[in-house]
């Protein structure tokens, strides 16, 4: 069988370069190519560790790692990695390029061997391939309890503020259920001091596979404000995981590009403010979701898939 070394350079073990990682190894295998999941530590280890989302790795000295044979993918670079990144882009690895704001931890990057999981990211690395999240749906059964639900982190580029700016204006029985890994520097600066009916270390779920989506299949909403400058217009984790359980997604208003992936009314519904959201938890009908909940499932099967997504990596990196 064909292998590829997926390297995954961030402490971080939640998240969207978590989930990402875990459905590329997916969407690899689904393509007949064995993912080697590598985090690089001071030495090569026999035994291998538990990534989460039912992944494993393995620790790798840097200078293993940098004479592996066969293609190497850094699926996620975090600034404390930014020599192992630098030396392995020297030896021939292609780089997934999240958002700019990674930029500014990375070395020069090679814009052929450097992919991007956004249209927008190909303002930034001209050249570069684009190529969209890997997504294996779960099929979760429906069972709706809410009107409207949050599963991304709890952090200042989400902006949960305006989830709860939104809750202040609805009724028990609409209001958000808020569910993510919290950020405490965002909870404690932005947070508690504002809307002090914010309990911290109360809202983080497990770290299983399909965790979120079987929270969004007990919600008619999916709620996600997220902004990053000069980023938007494609799918976030939290989008597709919102279309695999039939929740209609409710995105920032500005996260909306020309010509993009999300479109609202057709595969999302937009907001701008805690007023807006309110607004569109307490006004839209079953019969306006439908379609976009139906639309939202078609773009996973057809753009997303591991079969799709895993077949684009095998042709950028020349399995």
């Amino acid at each position: 069988m064909k292998e590829v070394n997926l390297f995954y350079l961030s402490p971080n073990n939640t998240g969207g370069w978590v989930t990402f990682t875990a459905h590329l190894c997916r969407a690899f295998r689904a393509v007949g190519v064995e993912p080697n999941l590598i985090r690089i530590g001071t030495k090569v280890e026999d035994k291998f560790r538990n990534f989460g989302y039912d992944e494993l790795y393995q620790n790798f000295s840097l200078h293993e790692a940098l004479i592996l044979k066969g293609p190497k993918l850094i699926v996620a670079a975090a600034k404390k990695y930014a020599e192992a990144t630098r030396k392995l882009v020297e030896v021939g690895a292609h780089v997934v390029l999240h958002d700019p704001t990674e930029l500014r931890n990375m070395p020069e990057l090679i814009p052929e061997r450097t992919i991007v999981i956004r249209r927008a990211g190909l303002n930034f690395i001209e050249g570069a391939r684009f190529i969209r999240h890997p997504y294996q749906p779960f099929g979760v059964p429906r069972k709706v309890l809410f009107q409207a639900m949050s599963t991304s982190r709890i952090d200042f580029d989400k902006r949960t503020h305006l989830l709860l700016d939104a809750n202040r204006l609805l009724p028990a029985t609409h209001q958000i259920e808020i569910h993510g890994f919290e950020n405490r520097l965002y909870t404690r600066f932005k947070i508690v001091k504002n809307y002090p009916e914010w309990v911290q270390s109360k809202a983080a779920y497990e770290r299983a596979p399909d965790a979120a989506v079987r929270l969004l299949a007990t919600a008619k909403l999916s709620v996600d404000m997220s902004a990053i400058v000069g980023d938007g217009g494609g799918t976030q984790y939290t989008t597709l995981e919102a279309w695999d359980a039939g929740a209609v997604p409710i995105i920032a208003r500005d996260w909306l590009r020309p010509d993009d992936d999300m479109i609202e009314g057709e595969n999302c519904l937009a907001a701008e403010d805690g007023a807006s959201i309110a607004n569109l938890i307490q006004q839209t009908t079953e019969e306006d979701l439908e379609e976009i909940r139906e639309a939202g499932r078609l773009r996973l099967a057809k753009y997303h898939s591991p079969q799709v997504i895993g077949q684009q990596y095998v042709e950028a990196l020349g399995v």
